[in-house]
């Protein structure tokens, strides 16, 4: 059950931030990353049914404008707890405070109808999952939940450019007039993956082949995500499909290839 999310008051929060810490070997490099760690519980709600906002994301020192975008990328994943398509206010927080802000505004409203309504939790996690090629890749997480069976999984990659430090998306990486060509690379990557254990049982009649632009250059490929039910039911979760990059020369611009 999703419901409108408009802006609150001041969040009191609490929040844990472990600074000053960058990851091994990584001391001088401009693209170095720092956790970052909040918790956040619903202020003047007590029990079990009251909201919580949890992150666990990296920031970059040597770049507040990275840092901004992962963020607002983050809070953008919340959208999916909004009955708006674009997610409404949600999906444009500027700060961690006014998204979680956000969010325990919404519990309130939701509690307000269905008073037994579970508590509202919104958790959001950045790791670097890939750094190969002067290649930076972060894997997005959001994990959502308004109430109703389960909560809703959401996923997206960041894609940073070393050289630039600038993230680059699939449009920037494909080479032009070639997107029907990674399309229909990745149609064959769907088959087969309509052949593990993943898709076991699954109805393409019932859940066509679409195209998902939320792709990496990892090591082994390029990988694309898929949300939940975009190519099945929510208990086979969120697929990725992987395109071998034999199958992406002329596809893909060099800078993307290994």
């Amino acid at each position: 059950m999703y419901h409108r999310l408009a802006i609150g008051g001041i969040v009191l929060a609490t929040l844990a931030l472990t600074g000053c810490q960058s990851f091994p070997g990584w001391d001088g490099d401009a693209l170095r990353t720092e956790p970052v760690v909040k918790t956040v519980h619903e202020p003047g709600c007590e029990g079990d049914d009251c909201a919580t906002v949890t992150a666990d994301y990296l920031r970059f020192p040597a770049s507040p404008a990275l840092s901004d975008l992962l963020q607002k990328r983050l809070f953008s994943l919340a959208s999916g707890l909004s009955d708006e398509p674009d997610g409404g206010e949600l999906g444009r927080a500027e700060s961690f405070d006014e998204f979680a802000d956000q969010v325990f505004a919404a519990a309130r409203e939701a509690r307000q109808e269905v008073p037994e309504l579970p508590g509202y939790q919104a958790d959001l996690k950045a790791e670097v999952v890939s750094d190969h090629d002067d290649l930076l890749i972060l894997e997005l997480d959001g994990y959502l939940f308004s109430g109703g069976a389960h909560g809703l999984p959401l996923t997206q990659y960041l894609v940073i450019d070393r050289d630039t430090r600038q993230p680059v998306g699939l449009d920037e990486m494909l080479v032009p007039g070639q997107r029907p060509t990674y399309e229909a690379a990745l149609k064959r990557a769907h088959r087969r993956w309509l052949s593990s254990d993943q898709a076991s049982g699954l109805s393409v009649s019932q859940w066509p082949f679409v195209v998902s632009d939320n792709a990496a250059p990892l090591e082994d490929g390029l990988s694309v995500k898929y949300q939940v039910y975009d190519l099945g039911p929510y208990a086979i979760g969120q697929p990725t499909l992987t395109i071998p990059y034999a199958e992406l020369d002329g596809v893909l611009k060099p800078r993307y290839l290994p």
